[in-house]
């Protein structure tokens, strides 16, 4: 039996061939500058990753760092990638992070950013299980919901990791976005927005664990989602009708009238059906502009506290909120503000390095450098060349 391990042998083709693979990945990965950090820019919506290395000062919790400061100053430790964060500070350089000082920004050893909010997500842990994320061995879709900005497996949503299954979700492709049934617990007064077509809803009773949407609600219920809203099929209606009663009208008259008259008929009926096409659009601005004084939510079903509620969001959902003058009220009061519009997320400037190979930005440095600096560069790397290959024939 052969004892020796077996070497991997590698030509030199497939050598530069696994450099230029690593090269990409490591440019779609890192495809922005990273030579800033964002402290300066205040509390942002941005990528945040959880450092797990850095021991926080005595009396704090764990912290999290901002894009460029988790290459430029935390590249060697243990992080967790959190995604989009909203109103937070990079936390590096500053208290709650220890001893360890940011290198890109100088910010004093007292520094706390008071007005960051912390939850699991900063241990490593997420979801209601709160198990700790491996990305190497998760092998379940996530969702992040829009309002604690926590992530949730599919199927701890569903109810199936729990071992009975509460609902089934939609289609990846068939919503945009989450809220997931804790926060409408907490935010109460969105869960009547399961009776908009703008949302597919997961719900079961507390008690009972079960889906509480029967068989047939649940497919009526689907087809109101898929049709069109009440206002605009009316209008439609309506138009076709005064349309083929406008033609039927013209063509019989046209028959026993001089032409001067039915030109003149003829014009009438143009600016009758200008004017209803004109007040048919003007109907629906009024239906999806809803008067600030009138809530939408209270012409809908109410639903129970005893019900919890997962909505999983259609593309231009937040178009179907409530603006009257309560419901500002309570997005105000709750300070959830920003679900009434697409957040903006920093995103660091794009690094034009990011696609370049290591000899292109080797050589934009020695390009940069002054003539006597580069030569002696090269000779110090050809005389450790040399010395090793002398010690090599020795051996």
């Amino acid at each position: 039996m052969n004892t020796k391990e077996t070497k991997e042998t590698l030509t030199v083709k497939e050598i530069l061939e696994r450099q230029r693979l690593l090269e990409e990945e490591a440019g779609e990965i890192l495809s922005g500058r990273f030579d800033e950090c964002t402290y300066n820019k205040g509390y942002i919506r941005q990528p945040v990753y959880a450092c797990k290395t850095c021991k926080p000062s005595e009396g704090y919790g764990p912290g999290g760092v901002c894009y460029s400061c988790s290459i430029s100053c935390h590249s060697d430790h243990e992080l967790v990638e959190l995604f989009s964060k909203r109103n937070f500070k990079c936390d590096c350089g500053t208290t709650r992070l220890g001893e360890a000082a940011c290198k890109l920004e100088t910010k004093s050893r007292n520094t706390v950013n008071e007005h960051n909010k912390y939850d699991h997500n900063y241990e490593g842990r997420f979801c209601w299980c709160n198990v700790d994320y491996d990305p190497e061995k998760e092998d379940n879709n996530m969702l992040q919901c829009v309002l604690c900005e926590d992530w949730f497996h599919e199927n701890c949503i569903s109810g199936e990791k729990q071992g009975g299954k509460r609902f089934s979700l939609p289609d990846l492709e068939a919503f945009e976005e989450y809220l997931c049934h804790k926060c409408l617990d907490k935010y109460s007064f969105l869960k009547p927005y399961l009776n908009s077509h703008m949302f597919f809803s997961g719900q079961y009773n507390k008690d009972q664990r079960v889906n509480a949407i029967s068989d047939e609600n649940k497919d009526s219920k689907s087809s109101d989602k898929m049709s069109l809203p009440l206002t605009a099929q009316t209008s439609n209606k309506d138009n076709e009708i005064a349309a083929t009663k406008t033609e039927g009208t013209s063509s019989t008259i046209s028959l026993s009238t001089p032409v001067n008259n039915k030109r003149k008929i003829e014009e009438d009926d143009k600016a009758d059906d200008c004017k209803e096409v004109v007040n048919a659009v003007v109907s629906l601005k009024k239906s999806k502009n809803d008067d600030v004084n009138t809530c939408k939510r209270e012409s809908w079903q109410i639903v129970s506290n005893e019900v919890e509620i997962d909505l999983f969001c259609v593309r231009g959902w937040r178009d179907e909120l409530c603006r009257c003058h309560k419901c500002m009220e309570l997005y105000k009061q709750h300070q959830i503000e920003f679900i009434l519009s697409v957040e903006e997320t920093y995103e660091p400037p794009e690094d034009d390095d990011a696609q370049k190979s290591l000899f292109d930005c080797g050589m934009k440095a020695l390009n940069q450098m002054d003539r006597v600096t580069a030569i002696e560069g090269k000779r110090s790397i050809v005389s450790e060349i040399l010395f090793s290959f002398i010690n090599h024939i020795n051996l």
